[in-house]
C-alpha cells in the first residue's frame, strides 16, 4: 500500500509540474501538494467503501412482495 501511495503521489506531482509549465525548483512544493491531494482522495474513497449501506424501507419491501 505504501508503494501504491508513493506511485500515486509521484504521478500527481508530475502532473502538477507539467500543468504549471515545468518550472524549475518547485519539486518539493509539487510533492507536498500532490501528497495532500492524494491523501484526501484516498480518504474519500475509503469513506465510501466503509460507509454503511442504506437499508431498504419497510414500505418499499412490502410493495415488492416482501415482509
Amino acid at each position: 500500500m505504501i508503494t501504491d501511495r508513493r506511485t500515486a503521489i509521484e504521478a500527481h506531482a508530475y502532473a502538477i509540474w507539467e500543468r504549471e509549465g515545468r518550472p524549475d525548483g518547485k519539486d518539493l512544493e509539487h510533492w507536498l501538494r500532490a501528497e495532500a491531494e492524494v491523501d484526501v482522495e484516498q480518504a474519500g474513497a475509503r469513506a465510501l467503501l466503509e460507509a454503511p449501506k442504506p437499508r431498504q424501507s419497510v414500505a418499499k419491501s412490502k410493495r415488492q412482495g416482501r415482509s
